[in-house]
């Protein structure tokens, strides 16, 4: 794989990340199921019950996304 191709294979992994955790199972990272399940947990608790978890939300899918990308370009994420 060229390094265009990392480029754009991250890009879609981050892309997805949006949803945290799956830009990690679309690169085959098992990680992915912890993120996507700490994710889920977050939105809902920022739904029902705290409201500033939303925030935390928002930087876990951030993180998520800079981490998938880093994954495909480098092959190693930052976690």
């Amino acid at each position: 794989m060229d390094n265009r191709e990392k480029t754009w294979h991250g890009l879609r992994a981050a892309s997805l990340s949006i949803v945290a955790g799956i830009g990690h199972l679309y690169l085959g990272e098992k990680r992915g199921y912890a993120i996507l399940a700490f994710g889920a947990a977050l939105f809902f608790i920022s739904r029902l019950f705290w409201r500033p978890a939303e925030l935390l939300y928002v930087s876990l899918a951030i993180f998520s996304a800079v981490d998938a990308y880093s994954i495909a370009k480098r092959g190693h994420g930052l976690m």
